[in-house]
């Protein structure tokens, strides 16, 4: 996003999904309008552009989806795109997703008091999460371990996709309560969680979704990506065993009876 849309200005804004703001269409187009991307980055699952102004646009793309840019020529669906921003190259750049997403603007000073943004845990592949950050974050847990991965005020960034795998590589049951970890399994959890995000970013877009100039990840399309994520049946590529899948709270987990525990 840096490489294709850092010093393009917004000049138009069509808003399909007025639900996914978090202003008035009004105020929106206002904020935005005739504003410039300077940069992006990532703060737990949210993606964080800097605008010209002392404005911020955060995207999110809730269940999945995608922020696709297209050229001036192409029209979009208007069931299926949230947002549709038009650049001053006359490029278009559609948000788009399936569930709970979310297009907000807010003023930079007022990013920290952002009821969702403003309140996300610690980021799992910068150098505060130590291992003795995540060892003095577990002490006196009692929960579920999966639990604790997926709360987003906990660490930010995982998701019930991700987690699965993470789960496999920590060598985790999701079920297991977080005050039996020794410091064995809070080391290898360390480990996993960043071993499995980084395995994700280097394979690319989830199932059915592209990124920005529409290249599609690698989702299923290499033997060993996921390990054992949404693999119902298939054999654990450690020790055989057929995965199962699991239902805990009103998510679906995938697991190793064999070598998680």
């Amino acid at each position: 996003m840096d490489d294709a849309l850092v010093n393009r200005t917004i000049i138009n804004v069509q808003v399909n999904q007025p639900k996914v703001l978090n202003q008035t269409i009004e105020a929106f187009r206002t904020a935005v309008i005739n504003s410039t991307f300077l940069g992006f980055h990532q703060r737990g699952k949210w993606i964080i552009a800097k605008l010209t102004n002392d404005w911020i646009l955060a995207f999110n793309l809730g269940m999945g989806g995608e922020i696709r840019l297209h050229p001036a020529h192409e029209t979009p669906n208007q069931r299926r795109e949230r947002v549709v921003f038009t650049l001053d190259t006359n490029e278009q750049l559609w948000v788009h997703f399936w569930w709970f997403g979310h297009v907000h603007v807010m003023l930079s000073s007022k990013l920290c008091e952002h009821p969702q943004l403003g309140n996300l845990g610690i980021e799992p592949l910068s150098s505060e999460f130590s291992l003795e950050t995540l060892t003095s974050m577990l002490r006196g847990r009692r929960g579920r371990i999966k639990n604790y991965l997926l709360n987003q005020r906990f660490i930010a960034g995982i998701g019930n996709v991700y987690v699965q795998d993470i789960l496999w590589l920590a060598r985790l049951h999701p079920n297991r309560k977080a005050n039996t970890l020794t410091a064995e399994d809070i080391c290898r959890l360390h480990q996993a969680i960043q071993r499995g995000l980084r395995i994700g970013i280097i394979n690319g877009p989830g199932p059915g979704e592209q990124d920005l100039i529409g290249v599609r990840g690698r989702w299923k399309k290499v033997p060993d990506f996921p390990f054992i994520a949404y693999r119902t049946g298939e054999a654990c590529p450690t020790c055989g065993v057929a995965i199962e899948e699991i239902r805990i709270g009103s998510a679906t987990s995938y697991v190793c009876s064999h070598c998680q525990t």
